[in-house]
């Protein structure tokens, strides 16, 4: 149990597959943590804000024998830069926890992601998972990004598009050589995760599903480049090439400086990983463990608490 006078800060991570949440003293004692349900900033519906609020309540219920936050830092993801989603999601914290609005503070996940890397001004962060971006967050709060236009046209060196980039390559050697494609290491992998080699098993899985769905099927690809499958590893040298023009973009505007490749999907292949140092000059760090971004966000949430406004 925290001191009686130690305000506590919350912080919570949101995400399409998973949510994180972590209470912490203003001492940096870690006083309690966990997992909740999904959710992203897409709260366009009512129905969908009373799913979200759902959760938050019930956190607040599990919370309420510690005791109330002062403050709340919460990454969305999804969120746009003027997106009216900030004002939705303070008034439900705000209701579900007690908390003034004035010490709560919504933020996209790429912020709270960086800030867990970098002070304001500090670097750049390059970030591979479902999808992809270059990020970085000027010393007067600019926001400079480069790519992250979704996995329809963009979001090159993420999970999605090596796995489009997979299913598109083998499909047009069905195209040339009926079985060429599925016969591979390649084509193997990716049937037993699609459940068939075939193209109604692909047409089901892509077009039945969401980007997610689509991004997993990077697992595969993976597999097939640890087999030694040429075509898989190709897809991941062109993943590190993607990756690495969001970094080379953002250090033609903002200067040399240090660059985070993070995200899951960056550790898929250490082919992509290679040839991203190959491209980008020093210094260059790899995420080789995951940061601890809802600690983060809680430290962060116990300096609001002690701040006279709500910015950071």
């Amino acid at each position: 149990m925290p001191a009686s006078d130690d305000r506590l800060g919350l912080g919570i991570e949101t995400g399409g597959t998973g949510s994180r949440w972590c209470l912490s003293a203003s001492s940096g004692v870690i006083i309690a943590r966990g997992e909740m349900e999904p959710m992203t900033g897409h709260v366009f519906t009512q129905a969908e804000r009373d799913r979200v609020s759902g959760i938050f309540t019930r956190l607040a219920g599990e919370l309420a024998g510690i005791d109330r936050p002062a403050a709340i830092v919460a990454g969305v993801t999804g969120l746009g830069p003027e997106s009216a989603v900030r004002a939705v999601f303070s008034a439900i914290l705000a209701t579900a926890f007690g908390c003034p609005e004035d010490k709560i503070l919504i933020v996209d996940d790429m912020w709270l992601g960086y800030r867990a890397r970098f002070q304001p001004g500090e670097g750049i962060v390059v970030y591979s998972g479902t999808g992809s971006i270059g990020y970085h967050l000027g010393a007067d709060g600019e926001i400079i990004r480069a790519g992250g236009r979704g996995v329809l046209i963009d979001d090159g060196g993420s999970a999605a598009w090596i796995a489009a980039a997979a299913l598109r390559r083998l499909l047009r050697r069905e195209d040339e050589a009926p079985g060429s494609g599925w016969e591979s290491a390649l084509g193997h992998a990716l049937a037993q995760a699609l459940g068939g080699a075939s193209w109604d098993a692909v047409r089901t899985h892509v077009y039945g599903g969401d980007r997610g769905s689509l991004g997993l099927l990077a697992r595969a690809v993976a597999a097939a480049a640890e087999e030694g499958d040429a075509l898989a590893a190709e897809i991941f040298t062109q993943a590190g090439e993607e990756l690495a023009r969001l970094a080379l973009a953002l250090r033609a505007r903002v200067g040399a400086k240090p660059v985070a490749l993070c995200g899951r999907a960056a550790t898929l292949s250490p082919l992509i990983a290679q040839h991203f140092r190959a491209l980008v000059a020093p210094p260059v760090a790899l995420d080789e463990t995951q940061v601890d971004v809802p600690a983060c966000a809680a430290n962060l949430a116990c300096e609001l608490a002690r701040s006279d406004g709500n910015r950071l």
